[in-house]
């Protein structure tokens, strides 16, 4: 009431004039400099205010926003909440808001500590729920730990475990993934499914990408499965290993002669019981006909001809009257050289150090002894003959897409694939190379086989000698093809090789083998003259099939050699392959001439009446051991 004094009047009133005055000074600037600290944090007040607004949105509940609220944040915001927007001084300087120094209004401030009492509740409710809401993110959205690609040049196996195929899109390897594509690594992954296996190395952890694969059609037999993944990413380290002590200075392949003055030049052969008649005739014509004195290797498996007890016989009577070059027999030992190993087990193994590797059907038109003596040897070692297939057309699907130059370890070469029905190969030159052929022929499990990279032996040379980065000479004409031309329609079914000027050198008889004797599948019945399975007017058994030779025009380019494979009926049996063009007048790139008119006319009679010839010796040796 105003008539008592409070205990501060009463206490002004006791003090001296003086003092008084000071006193009364000092209240009047604490009281000046407060409503100015009172100003200037409801300034600060309401900037941060607008700020959290601003930021927040209008649904402060909301979960969105609550992520990125810290407690101390929280509760500025219940703070400033609090501020009523028309905060202002009146003339008196008194504070007008919730947070003022008004002292008197307790009710005011248990409120206010209420509200900050369950605004600390919620933040730390709010806290276990977004310590929830990141665990549950955590499980639901996992961080994929992306695999990479094997770095190349490996020089240690590794412990792999395979993880699973992992599906791409796109046709590409590096495609964007599609996990609900992926298999397990037993699946057999069809063709049109891109991808990679995914393995894990057991020691260090990491990830890689391995059999990477486009969805590009395999060849007919292929098996892709990632459970191989293991051994296909070890490969190349496996075959480094076994290169590695060919490439020491002292390393000899067996049977490799010591005088470099004086190197031992021959022919090596493989033989099996169906191509006898072949053999003969090809040794035939080669010491009768072409007058060549190499000594000839021929190497079989016993065990093949143990069902057919003196099939050997018409050759060893060969080499008995052979009076120029000499003939030997060498048997094959190795297990595994079976089919197109046999091969590769010859050349590694023969005894001479320059090589001419001949398949039994196939024969040259001149002497081959001269290529031990062309530029092309001299200078690399090794000489090599082109396929039919190429990079742009494959029947064998050796192109950039192939599992074959990962498996390898190497990029991708643009170039013919190889022919090997012929090899010329200096053994002493190049023993790292047939090292690493012969390892590639043998591995076991076969990779190439598998999963149909190559076909037999026949890339495995040229692929050996790439990656060792050796010399060779690969010829540059591309195959020919000798066959039969009836009615406008021609059946190529022989592949013809030339030398390094473009000539003809070799005829391999690949798509119809002399036998020597009739043809069951010919028939008794009357027949067009010339045509392939009608009599022959020469009496020899085997059909004569080469009238014309069409060969590919060098003024050509390279994707304009597309070699067909076809049936040519009603002018060819039904069951005989053709390969070649049908209609050669039909195509400006390949032109056809006639055998007649050639510097081999001839030769093919020869070769069926030495075949003939075989097959009578052969026929009678048999009947002489059943006897």
């Amino acid at each position: 009431m105003a008539h008592q004094a409070s205990s501060t009047d009463r206490l002004l009133e006791a003090q001296a004039p003086g003092t008084r005055r000071w006193t009364c000074s000092l209240l009047r600037v604490l009281l000046i400099s407060s409503t100015l600290y009172s100003l200037l944090m409801l300034s600060w007040s309401a900037s941060n205010l607008e700020l959290m607004r601003a930021g927040l949105g209008s649904g402060e509940g909301s979960r969105g926003s609550s992520r990125f609220r810290t407690p101390s944040l929280k509760l500025a915001v219940v703070q400033a909440n609090k501020a009523p927007s028309g905060s202002s001084t009146n003339e008196t300087g008194s504070f007008r808001s919730s947070g003022s120094f008004r002292s008197s209004d307790s009710s005011n401030s248990k409120t206010e500590a209420i509200e900050v009492k369950t605004a600390a509740i919620e933040v730390k409710t709010e806290a276990v729920e977004l310590k929830t809401e990141a665990a549950e993110l955590k499980t639901e959205a996992p961080v994929e730990v992306l695999p990479v690609d094997l770095p190349s040049n490996e020089t240690t196996e590794r412990r792999f475990k395979c993880l699973g195929f992992r599906a791409t899109s796109g046709c590409r390897s590096d495609g964007p993934r599609l996990p609900a594509k992926d298999q397990s690594c037993a699946k057999t992954i069809p063709d049109g499914i891109s991808g990679f296996c995914e393995v894990e190395d057991l020691d260090s952890g990491e990830r890689f990408k391995v059999m990477k694969r486009t969805c590009a059609k395999s060849k007919i037999g292929a098996k892709f499965r990632c459970s191989e993944a293991s051994g296909f990413a070890n490969f190349p380290v496996q075959a480094k290993k076994a290169v590695e002590r060919a490439l020491e200075p002292d390393f000899a392949l067996p049977n490799v002669g010591n005088n470099p003055k004086e190197p031992q030049q021959g022919i090596v052969m493989v033989v099996y019981p169906k191509l006898l008649a072949s053999a003969y005739a090809t040794i035939r014509v080669l010491r009768d006909i072409l007058g060549c004195q190499l000594p000839i290797e021929i190497w079989f498996r016993s065990d093949e001809f143990q069902k057919v007890p003196g099939a050997l016989e018409p050759l060893r009577e060969l080499a008995q009257n052979d009076s120029k070059g000499g003939i030997s027999f060498r048997e094959i030992d190795n297990p595994r050289a079976i089919r197109f190993g046999a091969k590769v087990h010859a050349v590694y193994n023969s005894v001479f150090d320059h090589v001419l590797f001949l398949d039994a059907d196939n024969v040259p038109v001149r002497d081959p002894s001269f290529l031990f003596k062309t530029p092309e040897f001299v200078k690399t070692g090794a000489i090599f003959w082109p396929d039919f297939w190429h990079p742009e057309h494959t029947i064998f699907h050796v192109h950039a897409a192939s599992l074959v130059w990962e498996l390898l370890d190497m990029p991708f070469v643009d170039m013919f694939e190889q022919e090997s029905g012929q090899l010329v190969i200096d053994r002493r030159r190049h023993a790292a190379p047939l090292e690493l052929v012969s390892f590639y022929a043998f591995h076991r499990p076969s990779h190439f086989d598998r999963l149909r990279l190559v076909w037999g032996d026949k890339d495995l040379f040229r692929l050996a000698w790439l990656k060792l980065d050796a010399p060779f000479h690969m010829i540059q004409a591309p195959p020919a093809t000798a066959g039969k031309l009836i009615d406008s329609s021609f059946c190529g079914m022989t592949m013809v090789q030339h030398d390094a000027q473009g000539n003809v050198l070799f005829l391999h008889r690949n798509q119809l083998k002399l036998t020597g004797e009739l043809d069951s599948r010919m028939g008794d019945s009357p027949k067009k003259a010339g045509a392939l399975d009608a009599p022959q007017p020469d009496g020899y058994p085997d059909p004569a099939i080469w009238t014309h030779l069409v060969s590919f025009r060098n003024t050509s380019s390279r994707s304009e050699y597309v070699i067909q494979g076809y049936r040519a009926t009603p002018a060819f049996p039904d069951w005989q392959k053709c390969f070649g063009r049908r209609y050669v007048d039909r195509n400006p790139h390949f032109y056809a001439q006639k055998v007649a008119d050639l510097g081999f006319a001839g030769l093919e009679t020869h070769l069926r009446r030495f075949a003939m010839e075989g097959a009578q010796l052969g026929h009678a040796a048999v009947s002489n051991r059943a006897g």
